[in-house]
This record gives C-alpha cells, sequence and structure tokens, in this order.
C-alpha cells in the first residue's frame, strides 16, 4: 500500500460514530455508494435507509455490499424510526430531492426515511441535508420555502456544486470533509469571514522557466475546506496547485509572489475578516530580470543568475484581522523547529504559527502530513507529526474559540 494510501487509511476522524445514510430517487443516486465506502474508511458505523423509489434506481444488494448490511426501507408497523433514531449520532440525506425534502420540511411521513428524519430531529441529532436536482426546481419557490423550514428545524443544507447550470451531487473529498466537520465540530463559525492563501508562486526567469518550491496546496485547500464546513465564508488566494481548490469557497488564483501580495492588500482593504490563515509557500526570491523570450541553451552553456527578495505577503494586511494564523516552512525538527518557529511569531505579531520541517521524510510538501510545532502566545500548543486534516482541525478550532472569546 502506498504511503499517501496508507495515510488515508490510518486518519478516522468519524471512530466510533454512528452515521445513518439516506438515499432518495435522484440520479446521482450512484455517487453516495462511493460516499458509504468513505465514511466507513473513515472509521464510522454505517446504516442505509432508503426511499421505495431509490429501488428503482439502485440495488438493495450493492448497498447491502457497499457497507456490509443491509439497507432499511419498508415501514413494518415496528419501531424501526426510533429504534434508527436512538443508533444514530446523526442522520446524512444523500442525494436529498425536493420531493422528500418537502416531506420532512412539512410532516409527510409516509416514508421510512422521512418518518425517521423527523425523529431523529425530534430526538436533538443532527440532520445532514445534501440536495442534488435539476437547477429549476432548486430555483422554485417550494425549495426555497422546503430548506427554509428545515434549516429553521436546526437541519444543515450542504449546497450542491453549482456548475453547467446544474446543481450536481458534491465533489466526494468536499462532502465527506464536511460531514466528519458538522458532527464532530458543527457550524462554530457560520458567516464568519475567513482568507486563506495556499499553494507555490512562480517567478519566471523566461517564459517557460520558473523559480518555485515543491508545495501542492493541499494543506491550505483542507483548511479552507474546514473553515467552510463549519459555516465560514472564505476567500482562498492560491497559486498553481495541484489540488482542486473546495467547491464552497471563493477561489483566486493567483502566479507571482507580488501578485499574492496585492492581492491580499487589495481584500484586506475592502473587507474585515474575523481570520486570516497564511498556509502559501510563497517563492522568496525572484530573479532580478527575466527574459521575455526563451533562454536558449546552445547561446548559454551555463547561466548566472541573480535573485532578490519578493515581498512578504503576510506583511501585505492593510486591516489586520482580528485572528491572524501563519506558517513557517523550516528544515529542521526538535528544539530548533521550536525556536525557529517561535521567532517567525514573533516576526508576523501572528496569534498562531503552525512551524512545520518540510525536510522530513514522513511528512512536509505534498505530503498527507506534515511534523509541526504549533506556537501560540510565546508557548507550544501542539507538536508532532500530524495528518494534515488534523492540522486543519487545530487550526479552525483555535479560530473559533478565540472569536467565542
Amino acid at each position: 500500500m502506498a504511503h499517501e494510501e496508507l495515510a488515508r487509511f490510518l486518519h478516522q476522524p468519524l471512530q466510533g460514530r454512528n452515521i445513518l445514510l439516506g438515499l432518495t430517487a435522484s440520479s446521482s443516486i450512484y455517487k453516495s455508494i462511493d460516499l458509504a465506502r468513505r465514511l466507513i474508511r473513515m472509521g464510522g458505523n454505517l446504516r442505509v435507509v432508503m426511499t421505495r423509489r431509490s429501488l428503482s434506481l439502485i440495488g438493495v444488494d450493492l448497498v447491502h455490499w457497499a457497507t456490509g448490511s443491509k439497507p432499511f426501507y419498508e415501514m413494518s408497523g415496528e419501531t424501526e424510526h426510533i429504534d434508527l433514531a436512538q443508533w444514530a449520532d446523526a442522520m446524512v440525506i444523500a442525494p436529498a430531492t425536493l420531493n422528500t425534502m418537502g416531506k420532512i420540511a412539512y410532516g409527510m411521513l409516509d416514508e421510512l426515511l422521512t418518518l425517521t428524519a423527523t425523529t431523529i430531529m425530534g430526538s436533538g441529532k443532527k440532520v445532514i441535508i445534501v440536495p442534488a436536482m435539476n437547477i429549476r426546481l432548486m430555483s422554485s419557490p417550494q425549495y426555497r420555502n422546503a430548506a427554509g423550514k428545515l434549516e429553521e428545524y436546526g437541519a444543515l443544507i450542504i449546497p450542491p456544486l453549482i456548475e453547467e447550470d446544474k446543481a450536481k451531487y458534491p465533489p466526494l473529498d468536499d462532502l465527506s470533509h464536511c460531514i466528519d466537520a458538522i458532527v464532530n465540530r458543527g457550524v462554530d463559525l457560520k458567516n464568519r469571514r475567513i482568507l486563506v492563501t495556499a499553494g507555490p508562486t512562480r517567478e519566471y526567469l523566461d517564459p517557460v522557466r520558473v523559480i518555485t518550491n515543491p508545495s501542492s496546496g493541499l494543506m491550505g485547500v483542507l483548511i479552507a475546506r474546514e473553515l467552510a464546513c463549519r459555516g465560514a465564508r472564505v476567500d482562498l488566494v492560491h497559486g498553481p496547485m495541484t489540488v482542486k481548490p473546495p467547491y464552497l469557497v471563493r477561489s483566486i488564483h493567483v502566479e507571482t509572489t507580488s501578485d499574492m501580495a496585492d492581492k491580499i492588500r487589495e481584500l484586506t482593504n475592502e473587507t474585515i475578516y474575523d481570520a486570516a490563515v497564511f498556509a502559501a509557500a510563497p517563492a522568496d526570491y525572484k530573479p532580478a530580470s527575466s527574459s521575455p523570450e526563451k533562454i536558449s541553451t546552445r547561446d548559454k552553456p551555463y547561466l548566472e543568475v541573480r535573485l532578490e527578495q519578493t515581498p512578504k505577503t503576510i506583511k501585505s494586511i492593510v486591516n489586520r484581522p482580528r485572528i491572524l494564523v501563519a506558517f513557517a516552512a523550516e528544515t529542521c525538527s526538535g528544539e530548533k523547529l521550536v525556536e525557529k518557529t517561535l521567532l517567525k511569531a514573533s516576526d508576523y505579531g501572528a496569534d498562531l504559527v503552525i512551524g512545520n520541517n518540510v525536510s522530513s521524510s514522513e511528512a512536509g510538501f505534498g505530503k498527507e502530513m506534515l511534523e509541526i510545532v504549533a506556537v501560540a502566545e510565546g508557548g507550544i500548543m501542539d507538536r508532532g507529526i500530524r495528518f494534515k486534516p488534523e492540522v486543519a482541525r487545530i487550526i479552525g478550532d483555535f479560530i473559533s474559540r478565540r472569536l467565542q472569546a
């Protein structure tokens, strides 16, 4: 098993959680087989309840194979809905049709799924709804009324991916992360405005050659996703990444370090952010001059390049957010890493700095883990090798605590 696959398998944030997955008759139902498998790999104990109409789209045997248990779909007159509501820590209805949403919203309990969802809500537990339907249905007043009523009752709606004029099933990485965040942490950052930076930048020597670094952007993407899943409105400023930005955030692409600094200056001038997380790895140096044409190796068997410093993106802030979080990429560990991280916290005036050893064989750029030292208020808050989603959670928890205080 590859290192990355092993890391994903070992990270189980839903360990010990009982998740009831509801399936309804949306054409995207087939994607919920992958969601079920993902939630199980994340450590969750899973049971499935289906609408009768959904059985015409996907078979009982397939659901049984995917989850290890037979799905529930019939009301026998017994107490299945009560037993399932007592067992579950939370219910996820994905995909959710407008028909099912309307039935739950207005108490039309002629299906085991809608009856169980209502019973779970009556038990004070979380019901997470993932709509997937025709965009015209989603634009209807009936949808707005049903969604508003469900949210009034305490249900949490994860919006679909709006793309090609369609309301699509969310990307699996984003959806599973949001389920973890909502089940385990809730929407404690609802309507907070947060700025996040991610990925490397590129400094051009000529039109085809650049100075950059091995950052994939994964850490910043996970932070942005964690915060968005917890209800924040996130602006993600990122360089050229090898991972996709979360669909729930406003994605702003930049190329060079100067571009990133300019965008941060613009955003922090026009918006007062509750928090900012500087997780990008912008290039620290750029060529003092660059060629407008490709430099020929035939004409230049060797090349001398003079470099100059790029602007510090964190120094480009106009209006300081209430909470400032920074990263410090270093090539040392132990007390040396602590020392350098504390120095960066002082230099940046940051509330929290995550120092990470990028030279570690187990963690760093492009890997699933980081070797970190987290310092706040002049002391060590956490240290060790952590999965990147754990680091994102640590940052989200820190921001939440500080904003609530």
